[in-house]
């Protein structure tokens, strides 16, 4: 019975220690940050004391879950509002089946013709390499020659 006591000591402990360790790396962040030097050397000399000050981190969902909206944009309800699942009479009837509003199987009315279908794709034209020319490149090659980025050919070389 002693072990199974001490177990759960040891373990709320450890999670008190850790919760206290979260908070005071919280607290001394802000009491630097609003430099209250004072609640600064407080915490240094007591860390536990960081129970006395409120934290500004909390568990659980920070903002309350939003009300539940209808959807919007999808036009009014039908004639006869909002209708519950039909019941049936006997155990043999079935429910009738009723079509749902704002559902078929065609496009958006005022859908313009152009986005009816499947698109289509124009094919990709063939690129074509501008054709070089060879003026240019003989005088890139003598340019370059020039500044040094290129060795001269052997049979062009100038006697020393």
């Amino acid at each position: 019975m002693g072990g199974c006591l001490s177990t759960i000591l040891f373990v709320v402990t450890c999670i008190f220690s850790m919760a206290s360790l979260i908070r005071w790396f919280e607290q001394t962040a802000d009491a630097v940050d609003v430099r209250d030097w004072n609640k600064l050397t407080l915490l240094l000399a007591c860390p536990f004391m960081v129970w006395r000050y409120e934290s500004k981190v909390v568990a659980g969902r920070p903002m309350p879950v939003p009300h539940h909206e209808p959807v919007k944009g999808f036009g009014g309800l039908p004639k006869g509002g909002i209708a519950g699942p039909p019941v049936a009479t006997e155990a043999n009837e079935k429910p009738s089946a009723r079509p749902r509003v704002g559902t078929t199987d065609g496009p958006p009315p005022g859908t313009p013709k152009e986005f009816l279908g499947m698109p289509v794709i124009p094919p990709k034209k063939p690129r074509t390499k501008p054709a070089v020319d060879p003026d240019k490149m003989a005088k890139l090659r003598q340019k370059m020659i020039e500044q040094g980025m290129l060795k001269p050919p052997e049979d062009e070389k100038e006697p020393e």
